[in-house]
């Protein structure tokens, strides 16, 4: 039996609902430094599962690889009673209540609360298609989740090969290689961004690590306001990495073409961009690099993080709200998508050294920026990383209730049900129009990479 064999467990739906009873949190397999530990805490988790008992000890192993980390604050429905549901969870951290509504009944009657290694919805893998119970977070709570469309995904990428594809026009060139968009041969209709890397450039300037990195952390993240990465291929001079899609430009060019943002625009992308960092940094991991030009649009307007250059991704000791780094890259964001500029920005580069060193309550705003959005920045890179707005005890939720972002509907963000303030014209999946025009690639044949790396560390495909 394979792992692709679960797909037939998979056609269930759950009968009950969970509701979190305290903050909840679901493993980072890839990144834990103790993974291992995890990874076989988490088997031993799916193989107490009566659904799953009978499964050989490789397909728990499989399973127990693919689980995907979901987060649910307190009282947060997890599942609903009468729901058509196909996903399985594992609690990770936190407690969840389960209740059942009975007809008569204005109450809804207590029937448990499960904790840390406890798991609910495993007859959605028996084939059955409603929920007969409702599961509530009973704080914050992460849970280890999989379900039916997850699988078929994987099973439809991982039977693809890089010659499987054509190019059609190049998105973006960089120091590393180049993205291109390609298109499936057998079904023209669906694209991908291809990045494309010179594999002897990434040995000579010892960047192997952080590849592996920027791989594995993309691969594992599965969030609306980032890039998705679905799977990489190699050959003896490049690596190939599969990549979603966004035909609505880069946001720089946007802002370049508009010269500013208005508030809500801005509000809107900054949004975005706040939901990608506290999904990042749930996982322990810093980005450091952010800026328009590393976010992308996709055909409707939503903006994606997009992890470009490999430095830019670390692992840090401390998933505690945004960070140190992660609030000033949010207030830069907002200042500069607002008035065009960094907020520490100098005639030259010794001029914008001393305008930081004099710190951030001596920069006066142009008129443009309201009160709310300058006191917001101004909150987001305190001197005290302690005292920086995300980084203390309510983390990111101190900034989504923040004045400036009053009235803001982030559960319609995240539910991806918002109109986004810009559309970008795209005509379809072969529409470029939206980013500017390169050259063809001039190197038509480049050197192998022949050290000895070994790639396969780093690819799913040898």
């Amino acid at each position: 039996m394979t792992l692709g064999s679960l797909c037939v467990l998979y056609q269930f739906s759950l009968a009950i609902t969970s509701v979190s009873q305290g903050h909840s949190h679901g493993l980072c397999l890839s990144f834990s430094p103790n993974s291992n530990f995890f990874l076989s805490n988490i088997s031993i988790s799916v193989s107490s599962v009566p659904s799953l008992q009978d499964l050989q000890e490789d397909i728990i192993s499989k399973l127990a690889d693919v689980l995907e980390e979901t987060h649910y604050e307190n009282d947060e429905y997890i599942i609903r009673q009468g729901a058509h549901g196909d996903t399985f969870f594992i609690i990770s951290k936190g407690k969840v209540t389960v209740t059942r509504q009975d007809p008569g009944n204005e109450e809804p009657i207590f029937l448990s609360a499960l904790s840390r290694g406890d798991w609910f919805g495993e007859k959605a893998l028996q084939g059955e298609d409603v929920r007969t119970t409702n599961v509530i977070a009973a704080e914050d709570v992460t849970c280890l989740v999989i379900d039916r469309e997850f699988e078929a995904e994987a099973e439809f990428f991982a039977g693809l090969d890089q010659k499987d594809f054509k190019i059609v026009e190049t998105l973006g060139v960089g120091g590393f290689g180049r993205v291109e968009l390609v298109q499936l041969r057998s079904e023209e209709s669906r694209t991908f961004a291809m990045k494309i890397l010179r594999k002897r450039h990434i040995v000579d300037t010892h960047q192997q690590e952080h590849i592996r990195s920027e791989k594995m952390i993309m691969q594992e993240a599965h969030s609306a306001f980032i890039v998705r990465l679905y799977r990489t291929f190699q050959d003896s001079q490049y690596l190939y990495m599969l990549m979603e899609a966004c035909l609505g430009g880069e946001l720089w060019t946007v802002l370049r073409d508009r010269e500013s943002f208005d508030d809500a625009t801005t509000r809107f992308y900054t949004a975005c961009v706040v939901e990608a960092f506290a999904y990042l940094h749930h996982r322990e991991i810093i980005y450091r690099d952010l800026k328009p030009e590393n976010i992308i649009l996709d055909h409707r307007g939503y903006a994606k993080l997009v992890t470009a250059a490999p430095p830019v991704l670390q692992f840090s000791s401390s998933s505690s709200g945004l960070c140190k780094t992660g609030a000033i890259d949010v207030e830069s964001a907002v200042a500069q998508r607002l008035e065009h500029s960094p907020p520490f920005s100098g005639s030259d580069p010794m001029n914008t050294y001393n305008i930081i060193l004099r710190g951030i309550d001596m920069i006066e705003f142009p008129k443009r920026i309201s009160k709310n959005a300058g006191h917001l920045i101004k909150r987001l890179c305190r001197d005290n990383p302690s005292e920086r707005l995300g980084n203390q005890k309510n983390g990111v939720k101190d900034i989504q209730k923040h004045k400036w972002f009053e009235g803001f509907n982030f559960e319609g963000l995240k539910n991806t049900t918002l109109t986004p303030p810009i559309i970008p014209a795209v005509s379809g999946p072969l529409d470029t129009s939206n980013f500017d025009s390169f050259p063809k690639d001039a190197e038509t044949f480049p050197a192998d990479e022949d050290s000895g790396w070994d790639f396969a560390n780093c690819s799913d495909s040898t």
